[in-house]
């Protein structure tokens, strides 16, 4: 009797685990493959919501003052006026040997087309507005940028400008120039440079000599003008009265600028220029610790081919020490360095030293029209 219940109790348990058997296997059997993959797509879609909200976490941040929404964000445009640029302990040339020691530099760099990207291959297409540092213009720099570019035209009368800057705050100008085609005579000028209207950089020589002569008492003795005797037709550059103007606005090459220079003075370093506007950004934290970078931050970038929405990317040396990067040649340098890529997105581009060989885009020949009048008196 014992054994026929604990046969009749197996017997039990047996159709018991018999019928969960079935069950599992008839609701495996009608299952929606949508059921496994849901867990997997919820998972996917939370690591996305977080990915998005690192677009304010990472932020610079008061961005909203000086890199205000403009547009409805989109999955290619992220709304922002510009890109942020803040620059550290770096040399940044804008082409050639054309460019400024910089100490510390934030600006926004503004597409001339809202809505578009900052395409940083074509520099024509944004405008460069420093917002607050300090840099200086080295006096080779200073050279290069009448060499490499305001007087390298055709028709030129000022060519092999050699430029020195003394600690008294004058300037220092050799070289040679041709009233008559053909003729070309070494000149010397020595004076001050002053400020005006924030942007405009005007050097009036008090001593000049042309072939070894002393010229300045007789231009004025012959009621002439610096600007009778040799011209200078670039766009950001001429010559008014006894006076070399430059306008840092359009003196350089493009990308435009658009500057308030609050204070400048000159030693044997070069030409030391404070800028400064109404913003002052909060330094955003870089991705990688160094002394000497350059930071793109906020905004959308065509790099290549890429584009990047809300662009966070670090430019540093390869080698670890100063960056020292050209705007017409980083592309070089990338090229020979190589990328990192953080969880959150971020890139650090570690750039091949810079080749010094590099193209320098052709100044504007003639004048542009001006706000401004100059002393002719001398």
């Amino acid at each position: 009797m014992h054994y026929k219940k604990i046969l009749a109790l197996a017997t039990v348990l047996v159709v018991i685990i018999a019928g969960i058997g079935v069950a599992l296997s008839y609701r495996a059997a009608h299952r929606s493959p949508r059921d496994g993959a849901a867990a997997l797509v919820i998972a996917k879609k939370h690591q996305l919501a977080a990915l998005d909200s690192l677009d304010n976490d990472l932020a610079a941040p008061d961005e909203s003052q000086w890199n205000p929404l403009e547009r409805d964000r989109t999955l290619r445009d992220s709304g922002r006026q510009g890109v942020g640029l803040f620059i550290r302990h770096a040399f940044f040339r804008v082409a050639g040997d054309i460019g400024f020691k910089v100490d510390t530099l934030s600006a926004l760099l503004v597409p001339r087309d809202a809505g578009a990207p900052v395409i940083l291959d074509d520099p024509s297409s944004f405008i460069f507005k420093p917002l607050h540092g300090d840099v200086v213009m080295p006096a080779r720099a200073l050279g290069a940028l009448f060499n490499q570019y305001l007087t390298d035209y055709d028709s030129t009368q000022l060519r092999h400008l050699h430029v020195s800057t003394n600690a008294d705050g004058t300037l220092d100008v050799v070289g040679q120039t041709q009233k008559v085609p053909g003729v070309w005579l070494p000149f010397e000028m020595h004076g001050p440079v002053r400020l005006m209207d924030g942007h405009l950089f005007v050097y009036t020589p008090d001593k000049i000599k042309i072939a070894k002569i002393p010229a300045k008492g007789l231009l004025k003795l012959i009621r002439l003008q610096m600007s009778q005797l040799v011209q200078i037709d670039t766009q950001g550059a001429e010559l008014s009265g006894d006076s070399i103007v430059l306008d840092l606005n359009h003196a350089l090459p493009p990308p435009e600028q658009d500057v308030h220079v609050s204070a400048m003075r000159i030693d044997s370093d070069g030409v030391h220029l404070s800028f400064r506007s109404p913003f002052d950004p909060e330094w955003p934290q870089p991705i990688v610790e160094t002394d000497s970078y350059i930071l793109l931050n906020g905004g959308d970038v065509k790099t290549f081919r890429s584009m990047l929405t809300h662009v966070r990317m670090q430019l540093v040396a390869a080698d670890g020490g100063a960056l020292d990067t050209s705007l017409y040649n980083y592309r070089q340098q990338i090229v020979g360095g190589h990328f990192d890529i953080t969880p959150a997105g971020e890139l650090v581009a570690h750039l091949a030293t810079l080749e010094t060989a590099d193209y320098v885009p052709d100044a504007a020949v003639g004048r542009q029209d001006r706000d401004h009048e100059h002393d002719s008196s001398s």
